[in-house]
């Protein structure tokens, strides 16, 4: 049979209660449990080989142990970065005993049964959520944090600081000589706050030098033709996504032009193995499983209360930026 609490209370010359506080972390308050004590009952619940009941535990806090994850769509979960997102929440959740349930809060979900009915204790998402959905939400009590994105006022967020990246990649190009530089995303981005940051950086950057921002949203064929026209074409571009830059760099490629002999080229997410390419690619990296880890500690912060006055909680939280320069960018062709 498995280890209980009485087992371990026996083992440990102290009553149920105390392994139960133990166990739980909760030892506030109670003198006789120096941190001896409670370091030597979690030994012996180790060497029991002891594992919690956490359906029980859940009953008697009145708790699912459940977050969920909410969306409308399944490339909301998948694409991007959102994979390493999901990675670092899943992980620091577990780590409170806590589990991720994916919710589709589509027109013909049943996602008001799982909000309302009480089977999870929270909610993250990585995208706006319709009216009807906060409602509930707000309705329920329901704490829900913004996962890489900060379009409602009213949730807390975990965002990455798209402004301070997207203004160290143009500055980068401007210092290696470039002056017709664009930024493009491609027309299957949803629209996303990170568009309009992305942006705000670039064109900072580039007003700054008395330089022209200029922006393409559209298919990668109408961009291709942008890049392989005559004239003045820009010589340097930042790209929303590592995706984005390897649709150009393989376009690039195929019409004999080379990066970054002819076109410099930077990526943002430092993801698709862009070290890996040919040349690597130059791009804006950050620590995406951060974003997943803050924003675990963000909900369990909200659901145990652990904010207070002299402590409140914190609503809004950015991760940096790196920019990993590469072999994509050098200075422009001469004739520019």
């Amino acid at each position: 049979m498995p280890a209980t609490i009485y087992d371990i209370a026996r083992e440990a010359g102290v009553s149920s209660s105390t392994v139960a506080r133990v166990l739980r972390g909760d030892t506030k308050g109670d003198r006789k449990d120096s941190a001896e004590r409670a370091a030597r009952i979690r030994q012996i619940a180790d060497n029991l080989g002891y594992r919690p009941n956490l359906r029980a535990r859940a009953f008697s806090e009145q708790r699912t142990k459940g977050i969920g994850l909410l969306y409308t769509d399944d490339a909301w979960v998948f694409e991007g970065v959102n994979d390493k997102v999901l990675q670092g929440l899943v992980r620091e959740l577990r780590k409170h005993d806590h589990h991720l349930l994916l919710v589709p809060v589509d027109a013909g979900g049943d996602w008001e049964e799982l909000l309302l009915g009480g089977h999870v204790d929270g909610c993250v998402t990585f995208q706006p959520l319709p009216d009807a959905v906060r409602d509930g939400l707000r309705n329920a009590a329901l704490p829900c944090v913004m996962l890489g994105d900060n379009s409602d006022p009213e949730m807390p967020h975990i965002v990455v600081d798209d402004v301070t990246g997207s203004y160290s990649a143009a500055r980068h190009l401007i210092a290696l000589g470039h002056r017709r530089i664009g930024l493009y995303v491609h027309k299957t981005v949803k629209p996303h706050c990170s568009i309009q940051e992305r942006f705000q950086g670039f064109e900072t950057a580039m007003t700054e030098e008395g330089l022209e921002p200029n922006f393409w949203h559209c298919a990668e064929d109408e961009m291709i033709a942008v890049l392989t026209r005559g004239g003045a074409r820009p010589t340097g571009l930042i790209c929303y996504s590592d995706l984005e830059s390897t649709l150009i760099g393989h376009a690039m490629w195929q019409y004999g032009l080379k990066i970054p002999n002819d076109l410099s080229l930077i990526g943002f997410n430092d993801k698709f193995a862009t070290k890996y390419m040919t040349p690597p690619l130059t791009t804006v990296g950050f620590d995406a499983n951060k974003i997943g880890t803050l924003g675990a500690e963000m909900i369990i912060r909200s659901l145990t209360g652990e904010s207070s006055k002299a402590a409140p909680a914190i609503t809004s939280v950015n991760v940096k930026t790196q920019l990993i320069v590469r072999g994509s960018t050098a200075a422009p062709p001469r004739e520019s």
